[in-house]
């Protein structure tokens, strides 16, 4: 069973305003070289003619690494050595492609490598260990210095929640992603690493009043780089939680987010089953078994100099996630998909 399989089940979901037939045609043919078996993020743009598409993958067991890391030549070690145990503190790694950039026969693009942390994560590990494995190389003693200086102007209660790795995308900065900041708190924060980056911010931080679960991202060389991301949340999915709606309605007057897109993106949570969609189902794979979840994870704006700032949604869909069953079990304070 692959992630085409999956796709066909959502088939009348991958349409516009959200999906374009390019994208949506990229992403079979990206998805026929993945597995079926993890859980599935589509992240997609929200403003007006905006149509990418990037898909990924959450990995929670040693099995889902070891069957794709013969996959990914660029990341393959590291995937070994996580599903080997030796990363352990690493509670699941997630894999984004980047549609933008061609399969290279059967074999699909270098993927951006994420890993998720436990809340407690001792810095020397980070990096002198997990970071050097994820990045292929020992950190340069600039990029160590400034990682652990982020980290250290925290306030409590946040704390370092993914870590990435950008060479897919022709860069060694590593990606840091916080949580546990308040609205109000991520520009005193960034005022502490990146002052500079703070007037563009306190003009975006008012769209998450009131939201859940944020997360702060940003790119680290031996020095911060301006990209900022900001990311939220709630713990019910939109039928139950009217908040959803007036967050999209913030990013709609902004100019960030088509009123067809909001609709969509609030449509797309539910499940599919044999029973729902027997003519798209993967019977010969999975009989009338099982279920496919379509979940909304989270929005996110990204924000760099020069430009205007972005809206993101990411969708989840696949199989049930099961990973309160294992040792790599996300938190439920914090469970959201990753992104970018």
């Amino acid at each position: 069973m692959t992630s085409t399989d999956w796709l066909a089940v959502l088939a009348p979901r991958l349409s516009e305003p959200l999906f374009d037939p390019e994208s949506t045609g990229r992403l079979r043919r990206l998805a026929g070289l993945l597995p079926g078996e993890c859980q599935g993020t589509l992240e997609t743009r929200l403003a007006p003619g905006s149509t990418a598409v990037d898909l990924s993958l959450r990995l929670h067991t040693a099995g889902e690494a070891h069957v794709l890391a013969p996959r990914f030549p660029s990341v393959q070690e590291f995937l070994d050595r996580w599903a080997e145990g030796s990363l352990t503190p690493a509670r699941s790694v997630w894999l984004e492609l980047d549609l933008d950039r061609a399969t290279d026969g059967d074999r699909p693009p270098a993927p951006v490598v994420c890993a998720k942390l436990p809340r407690e994560t001792d810095p020397g590990w980070l990096t002198g260990t997990l970071l050097p494995a994820l990045q292929g190389r020992p950190l340069p003693a600039g990029q160590r210095a400034r990682i652990l200086s982020c980290l250290g102007a925290l306030p409590p209660p946040a704390s370092l929640l993914y870590v990435f790795n950008l060479q897919a995308r022709g860069s060694d900065a590593v990606r840091l992603e916080i949580f546990g900041l308040e609205p109000a708190g991520i520009p005193g924060y960034l005022r502490s690493i990146l002052p500079e980056r703070v007037p563009a911010i306190e003009e975006v931080v008012p769209l998450f009043e009131g939201v859940e679960r944020l997360h702060l991202s940003f790119d680290v060389t031996d020095e911060i780089l301006p990209r900022i991301g900001i990311e939220g949340s709630f713990p019910r999915q939109p039928s139950r939680d009217p908040r959803w709606r007036a967050f999209f309605e913030r990013l709609v007057r902004r100019g960030l987010c088509s009123p067809g897109k909001r609709d969509a993106a609030l449509a797309w949570p539910g499940y599919d089953t044999f029973w729902t969609a027997p003519d798209r189902w993967p019977i010969s794979e999975l009989g009338p078994r099982g279920v496919c979840l379509r979940t909304l994870s989270h929005l996110k704006v990204v924000s760099a100099p020069d430009r205007e700032p972005e809206a993101k949604a990411y969708l989840t869909f696949g199989p049930p996630d099961r990973s309160s069953e294992g040792a790599t079990a996300s938190s439920a304070a914090s469970r959201s998909a990753f992104s970018t």
